[in-house]
Parts: structure tokens; C-alpha cells; sequence
């Protein structure tokens, strides 16, 4: 890095106020940067007129595209053209040694790409989804099986545009850097997503005002927690704990999924929780549990187990496939999951064995802690300043 210059990493990610795990995971790294002296993240985001005003802040630049319309394949997500003159201009004028750190590959993470390329500066990536995973189903679900195909090839094509060109690309776990070598020959590095573990800590109690509202007497309270989409494998969730009298599932979040949850399963859905009301919902319920087969890392999980929340989740790549045996997570096969609401009931009826894996879990993730993990997207940043 030249002379005593700031690092000054710009982040392009095409999703920062929505419910995910991107937008989480820079959250939890501009409020770990915020007031160093030596260090500073700016992300660069598009604008939403209806969530940013709640969230906006000095280094949160929103942007608008000049045209966009709406994706054939993911109709919660908008496609535009961002124009280059504006995304340079806004660059130029950040202080420090500056590299480019591209978080996806949709049309803004694309955009930052051109724009290190043409500015001459270092280019650095994080893989956080697995698009062509996304792609193929919902490619699917519009096409058939030709639409799967299409999705595939589209999904390949902006993970070339965003990474191609990057200098180094960082993943959360040692799969998701298995995925990224599939279409990158560069040096990759495994650095998990940062958990704030002082916000995110266990109750002094599970009464409160989530549980009052969402939680039926006596039964089970499931917390299903991220973005509300088919991906998910919701309607699994749904399928196996909803007609249980024992349980009472609950998704936390929201998504273009939500509306055919209610519908189909007459689903409770929280809509979009942050801040104190998140941490309330994981500290007030009595475990977690995901289904999901489409990972990179799984934030949500993390979250949960710093809040002391036992989990049952299915064994799929990304934080779930690390998690070593008694640490307080149940992590199921596919074969298991016909168990899955009587092991959900039998972990919380036990009050020992529940403590127990409330107090584990929270021993297993502190080593993601943001303490822990960002200085280590800070060194790896620095490697490639100039």
C-alpha cells in the first residue's frame, strides 16, 4: 500500500437493505470499520426508496440505474445499467488507497468490475451466492428443464463479468472456494462471513414480545430465519413441522416467496426484522431450523448459535457442512428428515440436554466473531493495495 495512505475498500453489491446474508454481512463490517483510522469500507448499493431511509448512512452510497426492468427468472430482483461516468465519479472522490471489492455478480458487481479495470485500480471479490444454483431453478421453474440450461449458461457469464478479472476472490467456507475454482484460477482464500457476537448473544429469558406474538402456548417454537425464497426449501419446513400440533414454525424475514406461504400453508411470516427486534426473534424462540440445499456460508445460522439457539439443520455446503460433532447442532442427512419434528420436540422437552446445546453452540461461534475474521478480510485486502 503507498506511503501512510487510508485502505479504503469499495464494495459494489447489487443487495445491501434487503433480508440476506450479503446485506448482513456488510452491515457487520462497516459497523466493525466505522471510526478507525487506518481502515474504512464504503459500500456502494442500488437504491430502495423503501427500505434505505431506516438504514442510510454516510458509507452507504445508493445508486440509481439508468434503465432496469424486472428478471424474467427472479422477479425480486431488478437488472439495470448502471452508468460508468457516475460510479467513477463517486470512486474518485473517496480519500485512501482504494481497491474495488465486487460482493456479486449482478449488474452493479459487474459494474464495479469495468470500473477497477478502467480506473487502474486493484480489483478483489467475495463469492457469496451460488447463482448458478439460483439460476437453474428458477430458469426451471419459468422453462423447464431448457430454462435450467439458459440459467446455467446466463449464471456463468456474470460470474466471468464480476470475478474474471479479480486479483483474488475470498469465500466463506472450503466449499464455496471449491465452487469459485470452477470458473476462477486465481488465488482464492477461505475468510467465514463475520458474526457480531457481543449483539448477538444469548437472553436472559425467552419470554418477550416475539414469542408472544408468534408463539402458541405450550408448543415448540421453530425460528426459520432469512430470506423468505423458494430456493430455501420452505415449503419442505412447512411440509414436515406445519401440521404438527407440537410446533409452531415461524419464518423470520421476508421475500417473494412470503405471499405463497401464507397461502399454501397459511405460514406465519414476520416480514423484514432487524436490529433489536432480529436478536429478540432468535433469543425468544426455542431453536432453529433450516433446510436450505443453497448456502455459500449461512449468516442466519451463525446469528442464531451466537444467540445460544439450537439448530436442526440439513447437511448442504457452506457453515452447516463445518460444524464438527457435539457442538449443539443437529445436522441431518436427507434420510433424517421424516425425524425432523419429533427430534425438534424432543431437544426442547429435554431442559438439561437443550441448556446444554445453548451453551455449545455459543462456544462454537465465537470463533467467527468480527473481531476474529475481520482483520483478516483487512489483511487480505491490503495484500493486493498498491
Amino acid at each position: 500500500m503507498a506511503g501512510q495512505d487510508k485502505l479504503h475498500v469499495v464494495v459494489f453489491t447489487d443487495t445491501f437493505f434487503e433480508t440476506n446474508g450479503v446485506g448482513s454481512y456488510y452491515r457487520t463490517l462497516l459497523n466493525w470499520c466505522r471510526g478507525r483510522q487506518d481502515f474504512q469500507v464504503t459500500v456502494i448499493c442500488p437504491a430502495r426508496d423503501d427500505l434505505e431511509a431506516a438504514q442510510a448512512t454516510d458509507d452507504v452510497i445508493p445508486v440509481r440505474s439508468l434503465i432496469d426492468w424486472k428478471n424474467p427468472f427472479y422477479r425480486d430482483l431488478t437488472i439495470g445499467y448502471f452508468y460508468q461516468p457516475m460510479l467513477r465519479r463517486i470512486v474518485r472522490e473517496l480519500a485512501g488507497s482504494k481497491v474495488v471489492h465486487v460482493a456479486t455478480s449482478g449488474p452493479l458487481g459487474v459494474g464495479g468490475a469495468v470500473l477497477a479495470r478502467r480506473m487502474g485500480l486493484p480489483l478483489v471479490g467475495c463469492y457469496h451466492t451460488d447463482l448458478n444454483h439460483y439460476a437453474r431453478l428458477y430458469g426451471q421453474s419459468v422453462l423447464g428443464r431448457p430454462g435450467a440450461w439458459v440459467g446455467a449458461k446466463v449464471a456463468a457469464v456474470c460470474d466471468k463479468l464480476a470475478y474474471g478479472r479479480c486479483e483474488a476472490i475470498s469465500a466463506p467456507t472450503e466449499s464455496a472456494a471449491r465452487a469459485v475454482r470452477s470458473f476462477y484460477d486465481g488465488p482464492t482464500a477461505v475468510i467465514p462471513n463475520p458474526v457480531d457476537v457481543d449483539w448477538f448473544h444469548p437472553g436472559t429469558s425467552r419470554q418477550g414480545r416475539f414469542r408472544d406474538r408468534y408463539g402458541r402456548g405450550p408448543r415448540v417454537l421453530a425460528a426459520v430465519v432469512g430470506r423468505v425464497a423458494k430456493e430455501k426449501n420452505l415449503d419442505l419446513v412447512c411440509e414436515l413441522l406445519g401440521s404438527d400440533r407440537r410446533l409452531a414454525p415461524v419464518f423470520v424475514g421476508d421475500g417473494p416467496y412470503a405471499p405463497t406461504l401464507r397461502r399454501r400453508w397459511g405460514a406465519e411470516v414476520t416480514g423484514f426484522l432487524h436490529g433489536q427486534d432480529l436478536r429478540e426473534a432468535y433469543q425468544q424462540s426455542d431453536l432453529f431450523v433450516s433446510l436450505s440445499e443453497s448456502e455459500t456460508f449461512g449468516l442466519s445460522l451463525a446469528e442464531a448459535l451466537a444467540c445460544g439457539l439450537p439448530a436442526m439443520v440439513l447437511r448442504s455446503q457452506g457453515l452447516a457442512d463445518s460444524i464438527p460433532k457435539g457442538a449443539g447442532v443437529d445436522v441431518l442427512e436427507k434420510e433424517d428428515l421424516p425425524t425432523l419434528a419429533d427430534r425438534c420436540v424432543a431437544l426442547v422437552s429435554d431442559r438439561v440436554l437443550h441448556a446444554e446445546c445453548s451453551r455449545r453452540v455459543r462456544d462454537f461461534v465465537l470463533h467467527l466473531g468480527a473481531d476474529v475474521v475481520v482483520p483478516k478480510f483487512v489483511g487480505f485486502h491490503g495484500a493486493h493495495a498498491r
